[in-house]
């Protein structure tokens, strides 16, 4: 007999040998039902592995809502999609297949033939057939690729497939198990672990396909990335569709060409965006809200170059660790001795760096005088543009660009006062996202990654002071192994639309390292010199990216204080130009956005125009709003208001026009 131990510490009796699946039966014929897997020991594991003496195990059930059930999912349909496609196009080969957030994907190598949509009828229904088969998953352990049973098998068929080769090598290199999965005759190499059989994936969707390169090299093979997703039911599966045909109407990049907001050029200016009239107007609002909770928060704003030296990159550690991220340049100089002697003139050229952060200019500015304690927490900001390399394949519209304006600023304080002021800033970016309706905020804490600046007691002393900050703060937080800045841990802010889509936004990112390459210094209340701590922040993040998921989450529908155009005032005929200008000089005076459709169109067109545009009030004047100095309401959200005086409007619409008051509106 085995002694194991369940998550509420309870110890249950199995027999030897027995695994996952027998201890879920053991409990109750319900759980052995639902389970999919077992966590042992923190390790994710098929439920035929067997147990040991002593293991810890949570058993791992049907949710759609836990990402850790989903994850076994989908990887089990990525095997199942895999084993489809080599029934369609058999000269295939397979190269590796993960689940990712919301689904899976295989990378595939068919140089004769590119997948399409069309293509996705004859996958699903194999992918359909292999789900009603209901075939077990079976692991294999291989001492090497020479095992008997490997071979057997042909998981990678004496070599032919060139890709499983190399994953093989580099596993034999790294010493680590050479497992593989087998159903049916499918076979492939992978960790594991998969649902018990493939009746479990009987919700899955073939979902898109795009290129790829084999280890992302543009050098090497080009592959086909097919994607699909899976659920645990049809229910699930098919709230999902229905949310991604949403997210499609809401696509900022459409919208962002309907309303007139933004382009882009490909060959002029591949990944640099263009803000029309419109969406600059929305860019400042962003901003211009930004600025006023800034200077309520004793913010002083900075502004540094756009260019600088690469040795400064060096010092801060950026070009070590961010170099590939970077644009570089040269700066010619001209030493002029005598302008009249030739020889005297010597050119020199000077490497720089176009900034991808503004930190090291920040470090600059706090470095140009002495400071005391007494002014500590000492706070600069700057509405920062920075540039940043990105692949082609990686951009998209706003939420990835190469040029972007950071709502950046930097924090120096004593020690002492890091609790109190990352307190601060989960307030700040708590009431920043609620004006926008996005006020289902998730935190999380990231720890050191792998290519990183400081030693491992500095680390260790950034990451316990955010974890100290964040409990003392009492809210929740998951961590995220490995995944902080190069210079110190971080909070990330993960906010939900109102599909319920996760967008990673703001920032918190502690640093006990750069103020010290950069000599920074204070005097403290002891009258010696310290060395400050340095936080950076940004609240949205990147101002494009937010303005993306701002444009998304409304559908392009802004409320009122956040809308280019707020007003549009619509005269029925030429007769009544006039007296909408004169209205219009009304509402310009009252501070509003607004503006004329002084167009000789009908009146019926000019309302869908306004519609189309998503204008938060169309006003409509005629003879009758002339001669009784009114306008006809026309509300967007609303429908129709009716006659009313211009001061009368005004104050209707007051509440609307405040960001914090229009957020309680919308959630009253």
């Amino acid at each position: 007999m085995i002694s194991v131990k369940l998550p509420d510490g309870s110890v249950r009796e199995l027999e030897d040998g027995s695994n996952s699946a027998d201890l879920a039966a053991s409990i109750g014929p319900g759980l052995a039902k639902a389970a999919i897997a077992a966590k042992v020991n923190g390790e994710v594991r098929d439920l035929s592995r067997p147990l040991a003496e002593g293991d810890e195990v949570a058993l791992i059930t049907k949710k759609n809502d836990d990402p850790e059930a989903l994850d076994v999912l989908r990887h089990s349909a990525a095997h199942m999609m895999a084993d489809a496609i080599l029934r369609v196009f058999p000269q295939a080969q397979l190269t590796i297949g993960p689940a990712v957030e919301d689904g899976f994907y295989y990378d595939i190598y068919l140089p004769d033939h590119r997948i399409t949509d069309e293509d996705f009828p004859k996958i699903e229904a194999e992918m359909q057939q292999i789900a009603k088969e209901s075939l077990p998953f079976v692991r294999h352990e291989a001492a090497d690729k020479n095992d008997e049973v490997f071979k057997r098998y042909r998981a990678i068929d004496g070599g032919a497939n060139q890709f499983k080769e190399q994953i093989v090598e580099q596993i034999e290199e790294r010493g680590d198990q050479l497992s593989f999965y087998k159903h049916g005759d499918f076979v492939d190499l992978c960790r594991g672990p998969h649902v018990p059989h493939t009746g479990w994936l009987k919700h899955s969707k073939l979902m898109t396909v795009s290129g790829a390169y084999w280890r992302g090299d543009a050098n090497r093979e080009q592959l086909q990335r097919v994607y699909g997703t899976a659920f645990f039911d049809k229910k699930a599966l098919k709230a999902h569709l229905h949310m991604l045909e949403e997210a499609k109407k809401r696509d900022h990049r459409v919208l962002g060409e309907q309303l007139d907001l933004f382009r882009f050029e490909a060959e002029e200016a591949p990944g640099f965006p263009f803000f029309l009239p419109k969406g600059t107007v929305l860019f400042n609002l962003l901003m211009d809200y930004m600025r006023g909770l800034l200077k309520r928060r004793g913010y002083q704003e900075v502004k540094t170059p756009l260019v600088l030296s690469e040795e400064l990159w060096h010092t801060s550690g950026h070009y070590a660790n961010y170099m590939e991220n970077m644009f570089f340049t040269k700066l010619k100089l001209r030493d002029v001795k005598d302008p009249g002697n030739v020889l005297d003139n010597v050119e020199e050229e000077r490497p720089m760096a176009v900034k991808p952060m503004n930190c090291p200019g920040h470090l600059l500015v706090y470095r140009s005088r002495l400071h005391s304690h007494n002014e500590f927490p000492l706070r600069y900001a700057e509405m920062g543009l920075v540039h940043r390399r990105e692949l082609s394949g990686t951009r998209h519209g706003l939420f990835r660009v190469q040029a972007f304006t950071q709502d950046d600023a930097h924090h120096f304080c004593t020690p002492e006062q890091i609790g109190d002021e990352i307190k601060m800033l989960i307030d700040f970016f708590a009431e920043v996202y609620g004006a926008f309706g996005l006020g289902d905020v998730r935190m999380e804490l990231s720890t050191r990654p792998e290519k990183s600046i400081g030693s491992e007691e500095m680390w260790q002393t950034a990451e316990k002071a955010l974890q100290d900050a964040l409990d003392s703060a009492g809210v929740e937080y998951q961590v995220n192994p490995g995944d902080g800045a190069f210079y110190g841990p971080k909070i990330d802010f993960h906010i939900r639309d109102v599909l319920k889509r996760s967008w990673q936004c703001g920032t918190i990112q502690l640093d006990f390292s750069m103020p010290e390459r950069f000599g920074l210094t204070y005097v403290g209340a002891d009258n010696q010199q310290h060395t400050p701590v340095m936080l950076h922040r940004a609240c949205y993040g990147s101002l494009e990216r937010f303005l993306g998921i701002v444009i998304e989450n409304y559908a392009g529908c802004f409320p009122l204080w956040l809308s280019p155009v707020q007003v549009q005032l619509l005269p029925v005929s030429e007769k009544f130009v006039d007296y909408a200008k004169q209205v219009n000089e009304q509402l310009l005076d009252a501070g509003l956005r607004s503006e004329v459709n002084a167009r000789d169109d009908r009146i019926g067109y000019k309302i869908r125009q306004g519609s189309l545009q998503k204008i938060p009030y169309l006003l409509i004047v005629g003879e009758k709003e002339a001669e009784n100095s009114t306008v006809n309401v026309r509300s967007r959200d609303a429908g129709e208001k009716g006659e009313l005086s211009v001061a009368a409007f005004l104050e209707s619409i007051a509440e609307e026009r405040e960001p914090a008051k229009a957020q309680a509106l919308q959630t009253a």
